[in-house]
């Protein structure tokens, strides 16, 4: 049987994997060798080459920090300037160079995961779409998940990649998977990783959000670095080579319809004999199947984070509508958590400070009495002072106003309110008479809403204070005011 010829390179990488005190069991692993030729390179590399004297220049240069600036990107020839000077050629710094730090193949190794220990998941682009109204192409993405231990494979076709498409992609993976990995690594998309960063990566606070509700870590695969997702790559990888090909020639007219295709796909993949170990994905994951953290009963509701300043009158503004929040934190800025139906306001520890049914109709405010400080109190607050005042410079029907206004067991109610009529004179849209006049209108129809108080005041402003014309009835003559006294004598028989 001929003896095959290792690669130089190879025969380095066994010696080096050698001289950093690995056995001969574990060097074969790494570079994919039998343990026999791993022990043959070994033993050759044993005899002793005779001695080369080395040149007298090489010991004044610290080749350590040589490798450390090359290491960091610095070229060889500029080294050998600085280091060198003239006393010998870039060539000869670059083969003592190499000599004593020769380059090395880089190596991998296989992967060993625990049984239901991580998933990864992963984009890549999808199959094109017609619109069957319209007859335009879509273009589609495929989002794949693998179990990183059976590479047990799940994916659907989106039409994008955003966080909603995401998220409602891999909860349709845990619950075809029956279950949920503690660690999940994402590939660093916009929807889960707000900046990629080698070591300290920042995740999308709502993803974290939607992690924390299914019950996993989250694990950023490191820039530029597919092995940290092998196994998805690799599955994508099979997708591509046989279900793409297998429907090249199809065309599919609706998302529901490729995904339909898709899974009948899935289903042959998974149930497949995987070369490498003789058995299906299936059946590996048998057993992992049994290791998964359960599904929560329901899916994670869509957010979005926001931040808001707490205004004097104890109300953050969120999408054009008022919530309250406790008179303690005005001024302060707060978090908000948006969803379809809740309005939440926390802390900067993300402790509750508020929750309130989302508006979404024409209602603009929503109000927790208990928000508000306690009549005296409110009172003696700066910005109530201050529209007192404000209001008093203006003239006397508008310090009744206003008064009105803030009288009452919650005086910071209509706060924002005053802020908006006071400000009507202030930026100049009406004139003091204006808004006194308005004032003494609204107090005394009872009509004290902003709308009213500005509409009038402009009124006022353009016209002055005179009656709207009133046009006088037609005059018309006494024997045609009333037709019906006008009736024919009826003729005697």
């Amino acid at each position: 049987m001929a003896i095959t010829r290792e690669t130089v390179p190879m025969q380095n990488q066994i010696l080096e994997l050698n001289g950093q005190g690995k056995s001969v069991r574990a060097i074969a692993k790494i570079v994919g060798r039998n343990r026999r030729t791993v022990a043959r390179i070994i033993e050759r590399g044993k005899v002793v080459a005779p001695n080369v004297e080395t040149p007298e220049w090489t010991k004044s240069i610290d080749w350590e920090k040589v490798r450390l600036e090359v290491s960091r990107g610095v070229q060889v020839n500029i080294l050998a300037r600085e280091h060198a000077g003239d006393k010998i050629s870039y060539v000869q710094f670059w083969r003592q160079f190499h000599k004593t730090y020769p380059e090395l193949p880089m190596v991998t190794m296989r992967l060993e995961h625990k049984p239901g220990e991580k998933s990864f998941f992963d984009y890549t682009e999808g199959i094109d779409i017609i619109d069957l109204t319209t007859g335009e192409v879509r273009a589609t993405s495929l989002c794949c998940g693998v179990m990183a231990m059976s590479s047990y494979t799940f994916g659907e076709f989106t039409f994008t990649q955003r966080r909603e498409d995401l998220t409602r992609s891999m909860e349709n993976a845990f619950r075809y998977f029956g279950g949920v990995t503690p660690y999940v690594t994402v590939d660093n998309q916009k929807a889960a990783v707000n900046q990629a960063h080698w070591y300290d990566p920042d995740v999308n606070p709502t993803f974290v959000d939607f992690a924390n509700h299914w019950g996993f870590a989250v694990i950023p695969a490191r820039p530029y670095r597919p092995r940290d997702k092998g196994a998805n790559e690799s599955g994508i990888g099979v997708i591509q080579k046989q279900f793409y090909q297998e429907v090249r020639d199809r065309q599919f007219y609706g998302l529901a319809e490729l995904n339909v295709a898709f899974r009948e796909y899935l289903e042959r993949l998974n149930g497949a004999v995987m070369k490498d170990w003789g058995v299906s994905r299936r059946d590996r994951f048998e057993g992992e199947k049994l290791l998964l953290k359960s599904c929560p009963a329901a899916n994670w509701e869509q957010s979005e984070w926001r931040k808001a300043k707490v205004h004097a009158d104890c109300h953050v503004q969120v999408l054009k509508k008022f919530y309250s929040v406790p008179y303690k934190f005005v001024g302060r800025e707060v978090r908000v958590r948006v969803t379809s139906k809740l309005i939440e306001v926390f802390d900067h520890d993300l402790n509750v400070l508020a929750a309130h049914t989302r508006l979404l109709g024409k209602e603009t405010h929503s109000t927790d009495i208990r928000h508000y400080p306690e009549e005296k109190v409110a009172l003696t607050q700066f910005s109530v002072q201050l529209g007192l005042r404000e209001a008093e410079k203006i003239g006397p029907e508008t310090l009744k106003l206003v008064t009105a206004l803030l009288s009452g067991s919650y005086p910071l109610k209509y706060l924002r309110r005053v802020q908006g009529i006071l400000r009507l004179y202030q930026s100049s849209r009406v004139t003091r008479k204006g808004l006194e006049h308005a004032s003494k209108m609204g107090m005394t129809y009872g009509k004290l809403q902003f709308g009213y108080i500005q509409v009038t005041a402009e009124y006022f402003d353009r016209s002055g204070n005179r009656p709207s014309l009133v046009r006088s009835a037609p005059k018309r003559e006494l024997d045609e005011i009333y037709l019906h006294n006008q009736i024919p004598k009826q003729e005697e028989t």
